[in-house]
């Protein structure tokens, strides 16, 4: 793939820098969901009688639609730009994120909010971020990436507490109206303002400005470097979504308090930036595919000490790895979606990469609690999470190395419908 950047990596920084913070408050904002969960759970469970497997139904709801939806709003990316799609998205996932506290004792009200959450959340996809960053950045793509991908760390760091502080202050019902009205004021004041990809591609020189370059989304579903990244996104969004939706249960089945089962928790969080910034710096140094896979065996390391050693002092530490496995490997795959499939399709191939791995973050919760359900432990999903990290670091070592820049297929689209760059 020819190179898109003419200049150094600093260099990329300093002409595109206003991309990444709305690109990190929106990756910020789109698992509010996720990592709020963890702490309403018990409390819903304590007002309804629900069981926990139930609960988790509503994230299985937006992995369904995200297997459907994820690869149409990449295509909608790549045919008319990131920036009205993100808009309307921060909006939309806000409203039904407050929304989410009319839930009534029919726990059927519960599922149908989170349906109306999962259609905002799908226009807030990292794709809808990740595309803008690979199209202006090239020599220091893999930093831009993790820079704006520390939102997820931001907000498995900071929103479990939040979380937990408006539950006491305000009850549950209160602490999503309160995640909803954050999420709004923060988040759409910065996109609106600095999230102008096509400013930026008339800022840059014009040899950055070339036509996308990559291959087709035909020919990208049947390479086998798809269905290889595709399967680990899938297996380890799985494997790692019913420990980290899960987590401060899991704390609480170990006989912590809410309070200290939040604090450690949020661990995660500075893990997962710490272990993206890294990564960043490794991604443009090293193969991608040898660095995602040692990423995904850290959480091997992690439930070994949660299983061995009581104590919140290991669980932190066990927290801390935990987050730099989750801080490197959706980095990896956007990465290696763009160097093995070009930038001309990359929008609908990454989505519907992020639609399975919001499949796989959708049910992962649902069996993990019905494994608790069952059992009255998480014990079982600990120990699951060995053989599945070890198929995924097999699945990345699988890849093969990058294609030859004249082995990928440039676009004839000089831009996409609509004006913005795609």
């Amino acid at each position: 793939m020819a190179s898109r950047s003419h200049g150094s990596g600093s260099g990329e920084l300093r002409r595109h820098w206003r991309i990444l913070p709305p690109c990190l408050a929106g990756i910020t904002l789109c698992s509010v969901h996720g990592y709020s969960l963890g702490v309403m759970i018990p409390v819903i469970e304590r007002e309804y009688g629900w069981p926990r497997a139930e609960i988790s139904l509503g994230l299985m709801f937006i992995s369904v639609i995200a297997l459907f939806a994820a690869p149409l709003v990449g295509l909608a990316i790549d045919r008319f730009g990131p920036r009205r799609i993100a808009l309307t998205g921060i909006l939309l996932f806000c409203f039904a994120l407050a929304m989410l506290s009319n839930a009534t004792a029919d726990i059927r009200s519960w599922w149908l909010l989170w349906l109306l959450l999962g259609a905002g959340n799908m226009l807030i996809l990292p794709t809808v971020w990740t595309k803008a960053i690979n199209v202006y950045f090239d020599a220091s793509r893999g930093i831009a990436l993790a820079l704006a991908l520390c939102g997820t760390g931001v907000t498995a760091a900071f929103v479990p507490s939040l979380t937990n502080a408006l539950v006491e202050h305000f009850g549950w019902r209160g602490a999503y109206i309160g995640l909803g009205l954050i999420g709004a004021g923060i988040t759409f004041p910065i996109a609106w303002f600095l999230f102008r990809p096509e400013a930026a591609g008339r800022a840059a020189p014009a040899a950055s400005r070339l036509p996308p370059q990559g291959i087709s989304v035909r020919e990208g579903f049947a390479r086998p470097s798809f269905l290889k990244l595709a399967g680990a996104t899938l297996l380890f969004s799985i494997t790692i979504c019913a420990l980290t939706t899960n987590l401060v249960p899991v704390l609480l089945a170990r006989g912590m308090t809410p309070a200290t089962a939040a604090w450690v928790a949020g661990l995660l969080g500075i893990g997962s930036i710490t272990g993206r910034l890294v990564g960043g710096i490794l991604l443009d140094r090293f193969d991608a595919a040898r660095v995602g896979a040692v990423s995904v065996l850290m959480p091997v390391v992690t439930v070994s000490l949660l299983l061995a050693f009581p104590g919140a002092g290991v669980a932190a530490a066990a927290c801390l790895i935990l987050g730099l496995s989750v801080g490197t490997e959706v980095d990896c795959c956007a990465y290696l979606a763009a160097r093995h499939f070009g930038l001309k399709s990359f929008g609908t191939l990454f989505g519907t990469m992020n639609g399975l791995m919001l499949f796989g973050n959708g049910i992962a919760p649902v069996l993990a609690n019905h494994v608790y359900d069952v059992t009255g432990s998480y014990d079982i999903v600990l120990w699951a999470q060995v053989p599945a990290c070890l198929g995924t670091a097999l699945l990345f070592l699988l890849l093969g190395p990058y294609p030859q820049p004249d082995a990928v297929e440039a676009s004839r689209d000089t831009a996409p419908a609509g004006g913005e760059p795609a």
